[in-house]
């Protein structure tokens, strides 16, 4: 990979997105990073998406908009014309913090081993509320149980992405997450920064914000294949889930009676003596639970 200014692609998944479009666009456009290579792959909006494009087709390399099959098939159509050396995606309701790329590329150039690097992120919801998250330093070795990546603040060399193959089209939530546990496998070499890279949109009606028991029932797959315990760990996580979770269990305080408290804490008791803290302490599905109940899930 070229040490100066490494060409970045980065691929732009959208469906319908007319109103944050242009924001993620200007976001990486006013990065003013001189080897930047845009791709969009639009599943065939119907909203105004396609005229906002247009207005900044000059900055794409590659516009596809037909039908597809759901976010990772888009996102592997556009990764399929990719021509750089280093390679990501943001979504069409994301933005790049400024100076990210540079930030991105002076890491990459620093150490020549690293292939993978992810940083801090502020989480915006829609109330107003703002969350900034900075990486857990032992994040890869709890990947497999623990999605501590954040998606957006994440880029990654293409020779990584090639030898890990093409995201899980069968996954609608949980792609991202099954697809650091294989660049993991691939041989991934993480590099960490606490630098805050990107602005992540959480709005009352996207996929991450709804997924509730659907999101859950992915996140079980994650686990069970590249899980601890030869993935049992997904089915304790899910025992706890369905029996406790769904039930208010773990609410702050909580809204279950009080014999399911009281059968939670000794199934917590038992389990924290068969499998130890790291694992059943890392687990934390009830916002989930929280989604599905109509509850505020990120307070």
């Amino acid at each position: 990979m070229p040490s100066e200014v490494p060409k970045i692609s980065i691929v732009i998944p959208a469906f319908n997105a007319a109103s944050t479009l242009e924001n993620s666009i200007r976001s990486l456009i006013t990065q003013n990073y001189p080897n930047l290579e845009l791709i969009l792959a639009d599943g065939g909006s119907q909203d105004g998406t396609m005229e906002i494009v247009q207005t900044y087709k000059s900055y794409f390399s590659h516009i596809i908009s037909e039908p597809d099959k759901g976010q990772a098939n888009a996102l592997n159509k556009g990764f399929r014309l990719a021509t750089g050396d280093i390679w990501g995606w943001l979504c069409a309701d994301d933005e790049l913090a400024p100076g990210a790329l540079h930030h991105f590329v002076e890491i990459f150039n620093t150490n020549s081993n690293v292939n993978l690097v992810t940083g801090g992120c502020r989480r915006i919801f829609w109330d107003g509320t703002i969350v900034e998250t900075v990486p857990d330093p032992n994040l890869m070795q709890r990947i497999a149980y623990i999605d501590g990546i954040e998606q957006p603040s994440t880029l990654w060399k293409a020779d990584l992405h090639r030898a890990a193959g093409e995201l899980d089209e069968s996954y609608r939530y949980a792609f991202d997450w099954d697809w650091w546990n294989r660049l993991k496998a691939a041989g991934a070499n993480l590099a960490i920064t606490n630098q805050i890279l990107s602005h992540y949109y959480f709005s009352e009606t996207n996929k991450t914000s709804t997924g509730g028991n659907a999101l859950v029932a992915e996140m079980y797959r994650v686990i069970k294949r590249y899980g601890p315990l030869r993935g049992y760990l997904a089915d304790i996580y899910s025992f706890l889930y369905h029996n406790f979770d769904l039930h208010g269990c773990y609410d702050q305080p909580p809204t279950c009676s009080k014999l399911r408290s009281r059968l939670r804490d000794l199934s917590l008791k038992v389990l924290l003596k068969l499998f130890g803290a790291e694992f059943i302490y890392c687990y934390n599905w009830n916002f989930a639970s929280k989604q599905e109940r109509g509850l505020c899930w990120f307070k």
